[in-house]
């Protein structure tokens, strides 16, 4: 598959805005990402392409973190994304382009709301909620490219210390990343020379939208991006809906 120049230009901006938000306000690049490229490029490609972009750039971030992260949890969580995942890839490959399109405008117009609307809860989750939360972020994270928002809720749950949240929510994510990489290699999605000219040329991008978005962390409110962003993301889930009619 050959990008056309034009095409790119529109990829490396994308990808550069989103990044640039996930290194102001820690929020995914992926959400952001995934839902608008899907418009121009096939989607098994877009999530071939932002899973080695991420596996890249979570790498670079939380390699400083994972002293923080509770071992324990990870290692609860880690069997049952694999099933996820399995299950995840298996649909990936054999749904209809426009069953999977659908889905993945609805799974985003769910996840906009959650972002605008959504509260934590003070309750301490029971470690056998580690099963659906595996479960689901590893079928999310393969089938639309966004598998944290279950991990959040179950580590949020279950870590009161916002520190080892951190790290430990950045560990998984970039756990379920790489294994969702290995997951595209054996099903056969890694194999396009476009794939990887794309990624040589949008990792510089994606980093450059990390270090930017790092600098200007402090003049932003978290709480107001996440509600402009939420808004962002219903309105993309929407338009992806739209297109499969």
């Amino acid at each position: 598959m050959a990008i056309p120049p034009e095409t790119l230009i529109v990829v490396a901006l994308v990808i550069f805005v989103g990044y640039t938000i996930f290194g102001a306000t820690g929020f995914g690049a992926s959400p952001i990402t995934i839902p608008v490229l899907a418009h121009v490029l096939p989607l098994t490609f877009v999530l071939s392409l932002a899973a080695l972009l991420d596996l890249s750039s979570g790498l670079a971030l939380g390699f400083h973190t994972r002293r923080q992260a509770d071992t324990r949890e990870l290692l609860t969580l880690i069997p049952f994304t694999l099933v996820g995942l399995t299950l995840g890839v298996t649909l990936l490959v054999r749904l209809p382009r426009n069953a999977t399109v659908l889905a993945l405008g609805l799974f985003v117009c769910v996840y906009a709301l959650h972002v605008m609307l959504g509260r934590r809860t003070a309750r301490r989750l029971s470690r056998r909620w580690a099963a659906p939360a595996g479960v689901l972020g590893g079928i999310v994270g393969a089938l639309f490219g966004m598998g944290g928002p279950p991990y959040v809720v179950y580590i949020t749950g279950r870590i009161p210390d916002p520190a080892v949240q951190r790290a430990t929510i950045s560990q998984m994510v970039i756990l379920n990343v790489g294994l969702r990489v290995v997951a595209f290699a054996l099903a056969g999605l890694l194999l396009s020379r476009a794939l990887w000219i794309a990624v040589m040329l949008l990792l510089p991008v994606a980093w450059a939208g990390v270090w930017v978005g790092n600098r200007a962390h402090g003049s932003l409110t978290p709480a107001k991006m996440a509600r402009m962003i939420g808004a962002a993301l219903f309105l993309t889930g929407v338009a992806l809906i739209v297109r499969t009619f």
